[in-house]
């Protein structure tokens, strides 16, 4: 028998400490039992990832919109690095991963880029915890960065200078690198460092007008088709950003 003491004891040290709420598991999709899956059935694989995620919460959200970035990340090195023509680039910038920036989303005929509200501050990301494109081009200049960037290397471990440039679309934040790509993309691959933006767009209107079912981007006044998905993590990277918002 525990004396009264000690259950009193343990009683306030319940109230003082409760304890914490597990997340409800979320049940699988129904998915065929082999083979490869159908765009369609990539799309729900997703969707049960992010909703996952945010049982857990925020920071398992911002978690997966992270490792989506870096599967996007990966697909354009394999790119870059696997067609050693000149003029070869990836595939990666914003109008690749989304849709025709010119294209009208709603009846007033605002578009991606008009519907941008720049905010009053900028921010920094520390670049292996946050989504950043960096869009490198020049092999021989990523090599170069690669070679040099690092802890006990000529350059010494990076550091942002004025030759860096980017933009940030918050509520990810998403940075879009827009000068100095090569030693950014090595600083990624070498394990990161601090990025400060020069300047940061709220993407929220963008959200409130289009939706995507996985296979197209859509129009959500109309239910019209923008364009086809051509990136499905990204299409992920964008839902995820609606549940932040």
């Amino acid at each position: 028998m525990i004396p009264e003491s000690l259950a009193k004891l343990l009683k306030d040290l319940a109230k003082q400490y409760p304890a914490k709420k597990q997340p409800m598991r979320i049940a699988y999709p129904e998915l065929p039992a082999h083979g490869a899956l159908t765009v369609q059935q990539k799309w729900v694989s997703l969707q049960w990832s992010i909703d996952s995620a945010e049982a857990h919460g925020r920071h398992a959200l911002r978690g997966l919109a992270v490792s989506l970035s870096q599967v996007i990340r990966a697909q354009a090195l394999e790119s870059l690095l696997m067609d050693a023509r000149e003029f070869h680039k990836p595939a990666w910038d914003a109008v690749d991963l989304l849709w025709d920036e010119s294209l009208p989303l709603n009846a007033a005929g605002d578009t991606r880029v008009s519907l941008l509200k720049k905010s009053p501050r900028t921010l920094s990301v520390e670049l292996n915890d946050a989504i950043v494109f960096p869009a490198p081009w020049e092999r021989w200049r990523l090599f170069k960065a690669l070679q040099h960037l690092g802890a006990k290397r000529q350059w010494g471990p990076w550091r942002q200078d004025h030759n860096h440039f980017g933009i940030a679309w918050k509520p990810w934040p998403i940075v879009w690198v827009t000068n100095g790509n090569h030693s950014t993309m090595a600083a990624l691959v070498r394990g990161g460092g601090k990025f400060k933006c020069h300047a940061a767009y709220d993407f929220t209107p963008v959200i409130q007008a289009v939706g995507t079912d996985g296979v197209n981007w859509l129009r959500l006044d109309t239910g019209a088709v923008l364009e086809p998905v051509r990136s499905l993590p990204m299409a992920a990277i964008f839902e995820i950003g609606r549940r932040l918002r």
